[in-house]
């Protein structure tokens, strides 16, 4: 059978939503400086801030991603884009931590499905030879959107100082974050509507009777949970995402540390995002690539813990640096080498996910994030108690310890075959 030329526009469309989900979630730590003089919040109330959308991210991964394998992804993905999107704009009104504490969780509810549901949608597309590149452009469309949101976000805060009325034309400082957030939420609802249009789940899918059987989705959480390959990924994931949520969270704290002005800490935040990004279509040809030559064991394992060890080097050269450009560039090479080996990370859930992709997506997810969530926190306490330097060994390690767990993934093993009784 021909692969229908319609699944690249399904590929692009979901990429869109994935830039604009990233935009949404990354513009916050941009304008966390701002935020935190404008409520007056102590820096241990700023960690709390950005950590929170972690946690209810990583919580709702795993539910939402077994409704989209049993619902259907596409309406589970455009549920996301219209919550997420109804919660930015939302935030431009916060009027103190426990506004911006509950808008935080609530952006993690909103967008814990997204990834799940793509990565069902994408398997439901392409072959298996297809599944890394696919999914590579999709996670790229979401560092794209990491990577514009930083300066976006920073030029917008002073073009729309007057615009709005009432709270959102007040500006701090010569600069207006409320009236950015509320036009971010715009967009990402003219996004639904479009992403809604264009894309239809994969040709043929079937969906269990019942009320999207959630007895046989509760099975396929059970079976998760007793995989030995899905705890190596949860590891993996962990460990990835208490490093990677540096730059998401505490880089732009670190460059004011080292005095860069502040007109240039969006630039330099987007610089590093940006060659991150450049990552994701190299790792997903090169997965399947390896896929096809050493078969997937080994196609998908390799390229993931080595891009990790390279990680775990470029951040421990990063502790003595003290220059802004060199520091910028080191860490680019770090998120390139993350993005490098992320879509193995979808391309692996795909490959053993089965029936269970998006829960399978889901369950990496959750771990993950829940070390995101972790990680301003952490590297706060390691910050204050040892320096920076301290943080940027702690996050070597953390890669290290990815490393190990992501080189015995074994992608051959399909999950209802690894946990089948005798």
């Amino acid at each position: 059978m021909t692969p229908s030329p319609y699944r690249f526009a399904v590929v692009g469309a979901t990429a869109v939503a994935a830039l604009w989900m990233y935009i949404d979630r990354v513009c916050v730590s941009t304008v966390a400086g701002d935020i935190q003089r404008d409520l007056g919040l102590s820096k241990w109330e700023r960690g709390f801030a950005l950590g929170a959308f972690f946690y209810t991210y990583a919580l709702f991964q795993m539910p939402v991603g077994a409704l989209a394998d049993r619902g259907g992804p596409r309406r589970v993905l455009v549920a996301c884009i219209v919550g997420w999107s109804v919660v930015t704009a939302l935030t431009g009104f916060v009027g103190g931590f426990a506004s911006l504490f509950l808008a935080r969780l609530a952006l993690g509810v909103a967008e814990a499905g997204a990834y799940p549901a793509a990565a069902a949608l994408v398997k439901g597309w392409a072959a298996p030879a297809e599944r890394g590149l696919f999914s590579g452009i999709v996670a790229a469309g979401g560092r794209v959107g990491g990577a514009v949101a930083p300066f976006l976000t920073r030029w917008l805060t002073v073009a729309l100082v007057g615009v709005g009325a009432g709270w959102l034309a007040v500006e701090s400082g010569g600069k207006n974050w409320r009236a950015v957030f509320v036009l971010y939420g715009a967009c990402g609802l003219a996004v639904a509507v479009l992403f809604r249009a264009a894309v239809r789940d994969a040709p043929g899918a079937v969906r269990p009777a019942g009320r999207w059987a959630w007895a046989d989705a509760g099975r396929g959480l059970a079976v998760l949970a007793r995989s030995r390959n899905m705890w190596l990924f949860a590891g993996t994931q962990f460990g990835i995402n208490i490093a990677w949520a540096f730059l998401v969270t505490k880089l732009p704290e670190y460059l004011e540390k080292l005095n860069v002005p502040d007109d240039e800490v969006g630039v330099m935040q987007s610089a590093v995002l940006g060659i991150g990004a450049t990552g994701m279509l190299a790792g997903g040809y090169l997965t399947d690539a390896l896929r096809r030559r050493l078969g997937p064991r080994r196609g998908r394992s390799l390229p993931l813990g080595v891009a990790l060890v390279g990680c775990a080097v470029a951040c421990a050269a990063v502790a003595p640096l003290t220059d802004p450009w060199t520091v910028v560039l080191v860490l680019g090479a770090m998120a390139f080498l993350v993005d490098f080996g992320n879509p193995a990370v979808w391309s692996f859930a795909q490959d053993v996910g089965g029936r269970n992709v998006g829960a399978a997506l889901g369950w990496g997810n959750t771990w993950g994030n829940l070390a995101a969530g972790l990680s301003p926190v952490l590297l706060t306490a390691v910050e204050d108690v040892a320096g920076w330097p301290a943080v940027f060994l702690t996050c070597s390690g953390s890669f290290v310890a990815a490393a190990c767990c992501g080189l015995f993934l074994d992608a051959s093993t399909p999950l209802d075959a690894e946990t089948v009784g005798p």
